[in-house]
Formats: C-alpha cells, structure tokens, sequence
C-alpha cells in the first residue's frame, strides 16, 4: 500500500470516528431530554369538532348508522336510522338508546365530557314500507346522571327512571 493510500484510509477512519461520535452525542442528547408536551400540559377537554368527529368514529364502530351534533356545553345528540328487517319489531330499535349512550361514556373517557345533556333519537324504517309505517324513539338524559350510572353511582333501574322517553310514528310528528 502506497503511503498516500495510507493517509486516505486514515483520513476516512478519523471521519467514522468523527461520525459515529457525534450520533452517539445526538443520541444521548435526544433520549435525556424531556419531551416538549408533558401529559400535563394536555387541555382538559379535546376542541369540539375533535370531539364530534370522535363521537362519529364510536358510532360506526357499534355499527350504528348517524349523525352527531356536538353543542358544546348543551348537548350530544346522535341521529340514528335504524332499518328494520321483515318481521323485526320496532322495539328493537329502541334498544339501540344503549350502544349511543355507551359511546357518549366513550367520549367522556376520551376528554370530550363538552356536554350536559344526551339526545338519541332514533328513526326506525321499514324499507318498501308506506312512511306511516316508520317510528320514532327519543332518550333523553342528563350528562351527570349518565356519568354516574357509568360510576355504578346509579344503578340501572335508577338510571332509567332518569331517561325521558318519547316514541311515536314519524307520520304524526
């Protein structure tokens, strides 16, 4: 090996040296600090548009079909339309009040507790059906008392007593 091919693989294993060295401080440096966003400094609620887009997300995933209005400091209120199978009875679309105030729990979990009152209303079809046909369920419950039914505050006999309901056929309405 010539001596000037000598300087060159010397000059290149000073660089690695150099390079490595410096990820090494880069790493550490990295690692050592503080992430700037501290779980503290999170707000304490989520912006309301965060909040309904959330909301609309748990909706589908209990495969429920709707709409949500997020009125911040007023209400969460879900639109439901539930069609209803031949032979399928429209209590079964009542039923569906529960998956939509689990997912109002949902979001209270997820720092959307924006609301004071819960709203579902569900519009239940029958498709090829004439329209008088078709019903309506509306729930209707304050914020406080579903968090505390969700708290084992309010057991679940207590809780429906809280519950306004209203059903009826979307023709009268």
């Amino acid at each position: 090996m010539t001596p000037r091919q000598k300087r060159i693989l010397a000059a290149l294993a000073i660089l690695d040296v150099t390079v490595i060295l410096a990820m090494v401080v880069l790493a550490t440096r990295l690692f050592s600090t503080p992430l700037p966003l501290a779980s503290t400094d999170l707000p304490e609620t989520l912006p309301p548009d965060l909040c309904q887009w959330k909301a609309t997300q748990l909706l589908a995933q209990a495969e429920l079909g709707g709409i949500v209005t997020l009125s911040p400091g007023e209400s969460l209120r879900f639109e439901i339309l539930y069609p209803l199978a031949p032979g399928q009875i429209a209590d079964q679309a009542a039923q569906q009040v529960w998956p939509a105030f689990d997912v109002a729990l949902a979001l209270d979990k997820e720092r959307c507790s924006l609301f004071s009152q819960v709203e579902v209303v569900i519009r239940a079809t029958r498709p090829g059906a004439p329209a008088r046909d078709d019903m309506h369920v509306n729930a209707r419950v304050s914020a406080v008392d579903l968090r505390a039914f969700g708290a084992g505050e309010l057991s679940e006999d207590e809780f429906i007593e809280r519950v306004s309901y209203e059903t009826g056929s979307l023709h009268e309405r």
